[in-house]
């Protein structure tokens, strides 16, 4: 009978501490779920969202926040750290990935980004435009036909030197289609899993001049290839920089 009773008075105060190492427990991942959460009220940007209209999209900014349950399942037993953070992508609606059905106008209008295309007409000009992108340290975007792009690697580009071949080369990793006439490109290009885009900002003379005028945030500017823009170049260049602004590949503008 005394057995009986010390194993009830021992599993009572086996139950006693059972319950606080529980409340402790419980009281402890409290703790790192609201240090998380206050972290990330701090922290997160959620997507600003772009425009839509009957010509095409205008991007959101996607943004980024803590993943709270895998941080969470990180931190358990260990506590609050924030090299244990993890992060999830907060995607808007009108982003690149999910609107290959319709044209891209321009960037998001919240960074100081613009990007420049050069409309390539028969590469007399390629060389002297490299040189002034790599001087002025930005990057340049190509807009060439595919048709004459089969013909011209080999009927021009070949004619080169093997260096000028590799460096004209290195353009053709990422690809859009932009819509240069009447012909309606989207579902062929949805179909190869290419965004569209459409031209609103064409210069072919003046660069400066028309740029200065149409400069804003997230717009991409197509450049006629001939000589009066090409000499323009790095003027243009330099005011659009010393405006704030950043010129970026395509392919990190729409990103």
């Amino acid at each position: 009978m005394k057995f009986k009773y010390i194993l009830i008075i021992l599993f009572t105060i086996f139950s006693f501490y059972y319950a606080d190492r529980v409340m402790e427990l419980s009281e402890y991942n409290n703790t790192i779920l609201t240090s998380i959460n206050d972290y990330a009220s701090t922290f997160d940007n959620n997507c600003i969202e772009g425009e839509i209209n009957d010509n095409g999209i205008i991007l959101g900014l996607n943004g980024i926040v803590v993943d709270k349950n895998k941080s969470y399942s990180n931190m358990k037993g260990i506590g609050f750290n924030k090299e244990l953070l993890e992060y999830k992508s907060n995607k808007c609606i009108l982003n690149k990935d999910d609107n290959l059905d319709k044209y891209i106008l321009s960037a998001n209008k919240y960074k100081k980004n613009v990007s420049l295309v050069i409309d390539i007409n028969d590469y007399s000009y390629f060389k002297d435009l490299e040189i002034t992108a790599k001087n002025e340290n930005i990057e340049l975007n190509y807009l060439i036909n595919m048709k004459r792009i089969r013909a011209d690697l080999k009927n021009v580009l070949y004619k080169t030197n093997k260096d000028d071949i590799k460096e004209f080369k290195k353009y053709f990793n990422n690809f859009y289609c932009v819509k240069t006439n009447d012909f309606d490109i989207l579902e062929y290009c949805k179909k190869q899993g290419i965004n569209s885009i459409k031209i609103v900002n064409y210069i072919e003379k003046d660069l400066l001049l028309n740029t200065k005028k149409i400069l804003n945030k997230g717009i991409i500017i197509f450049i006629k290839e001939n000589n009066q823009n090409t000499k323009e170049l790095s003027s243009t260049i330099k005011y659009i920089k010393s405006r704030g602004y950043n010129i970026v590949s395509i392919n990190e503008l729409l990103s």
